[in-house]
């Protein structure tokens, strides 16, 4: 039956013809077992009564490895440290594979003492440079995490090396800790102390929108816009390879917070916001300005495309119909937008500027309701 399941999962080093069998018990990159395979052995040996140390072996700084030569040299020095751990930890010891810089090994019928000792030689053997075609790693080095085996079950003992792993590297990697009481407190103390820098962090994202965002609109307020006016369109922002920016005037508003009360002007304010925010496109950026002037970053638009989505803003909120008695423009609330676009080279503080000055002079002319287009 599969070579008796290719001889109870590698008890000895017959190959197996089926590949596809082979896939599933072997890691591909290093043939040494896989973690699946890993778990089995666990088992059969726990069952039969074997007493010794289990490892878990990291190697370090493997993340700088990949980034400084490539991928490619990464599977090889992976490669390289399966061989020099079959070539230490032979029957009947054995290593698998975990994933990743991973590597578990079971010691059977040895102390801790001992165990250590073969750590230390594994680690000798493992500073040996790893020639990778025109590159050489020497002096890798490796975090262990050492428990005593059997475990009541396969999981506690996992739970116990990787514990030990991650103390080893808490005291400054390449080395080997063992799991007691102590370790697990170093350890859970250091993941309790990274949870609340987490969290700290997760406030302080938190306070940040906060102090950037309208409380009455919900809009990015005056600070989040100032921290965006200086960019540069075409510049290093991809987001403004082209821009414009709309200035929206609510027309006659002080008349109409006169006529009904600040209550009232707050609510109308929200709902303009709403409406400009809901008409505008998920990368253009809707802020609001102040009092009842809000700006709109459209982000990727040309002059002809401003035009429109100026426009569409504009019906936007005339479509609200919100009850204006006071407006000598409209029976509803209505808004003037004046929009600039630019080449490269200007910034989005110069377009808003354009199209405040859109806005305002529209006002004076007695053209409300309408879009005003400038290219700058």
């Amino acid at each position: 039956m599969l070579d008796r399941l290719w001889a109870r999962l590698f008890g000895r080093r017959e190959s197996f013809d089926d590949e596809r069998v082979r896939r599933a018990f072997v890691d591909g990159l290093t043939g040494l077992p896989n973690r699946h395979v890993m778990g089995e052995r666990l088992r059969e040996a726990r069952a039969a009564g074997v007493t010794g140390v289990a490892a878990m072996i990291d190697v370090d700084h493997f993340k700088q490895i990949n980034d400084r030569h490539g991928h490619a040299t990464g599977d090889e020095v992976l490669q390289a440290v399966a061989d020099r751990l079959r070539a230490e930890f032979g029957s009947p010891a054995w290593a698998a594979r975990v994933g990743g810089d991973e590597f578990f090994v079971l010691l059977p019928g040895v102390d801790m003492a001992e165990a250590r000792r073969r750590i230390v030689r594994c680690a000798e053997l493992l500073r040996a440079p790893i020639v990778c075609g025109q590159h050489a790693v020497e002096n890798l080095t490796m975090s262990v995490g050492l428990a005593t085996f059997p475990a009541p079950t396969n999981d506690e003992l996992l739970k116990a090396v990787d514990v030990a792993m991650y103390a080893a590297k808490a005291r400054g990697r390449d080395g080997a800790v063992v799991f007691d009481d102590d370790t697990r407190k170093i350890v859970t103390a250091r993941r309790e102390l990274a949870s609340i820098i987490v969290e700290l962090q997760e406030r302080n994202r938190a306070l940040r929108d906060d102090a950037r965002t309208d409380a009455l609109t919900g809009l990015r307020n005056r600070l989040a816009l100032d921290e965006v006016l200086d960019v540069v369109v075409d510049g290093s922002d991809p987001r403004f390879a082209a821009a414009a920016v709309a200035f929206i005037d609510i027309d006659h508003f002080g008349d109409y917070n006169h006529l009904h009360g600040d209550a009232a002007g707050d609510e109308a304010l929200r709902r303009v916001a709403a409406a400009v925010r809901g008409c505008s496109r998920d990368a253009d950026l809707v802020f609001r300005k102040g009092g009842e002037e809000l700006v709109v970053v459209l982000a990727g638009a040309g002059h002809e495309e401003s035009r429109v989505a100026a426009e569409r803003l504009r019906a936007c909120v005339q479509a609200l119909a919100i009850d204006h008695a006071g407006s000598k423009t409209a029976s509803v609330m209505t808004v003037t937008v004046g929009v600039a676009s630019g080449g490269a080279g200007g910034t989005l503080r110069a377009l808003m500027i354009a199209a405040s000055d859109e806005a305002m002079r529209a006002k004076v002319d007695h053209a409300r309701n309408r879009v005003h287009a400038a290219s700058i």
